[in-house]
């Protein structure tokens, strides 16, 4: 499996925007990072222009912690 950061500087970019999603989302770091680096894996397997990943990496990440929220706020009100 190649390595998901080419270089200490790309690693610390996508650091920093994990960090952001943990704080967004209100997920602990170390979940937001699995998840992160799980879409990140698919991303880099089929990327052929890298200058997006990290956005887009976010942006599925994000749904993919939004999901478990989304399906409890759907659940009906009982008093």
């Amino acid at each position: 499996m190649p390595a998901l950061y080419d270089n200490p500087e790309l690693e610390a970019i996508h650091h920093k925007a994990m960090q952001a999603l943990a704080a967004e989302t209100g997920h602990a770091f170390t979940m937001v990072k699995q998840v992160y680096e799980t879409e990140l894996a698919k991303l880099q397997a089929t990327a052929h222009v890298s200058d997006f990943v990290v956005l887009l990496s976010s942006r599925k990440a994000r749904e993919a912690l939004r999901k478990p929220a989304a399906s409890q706020r759907s659940q009906p009100v009982t008093a």
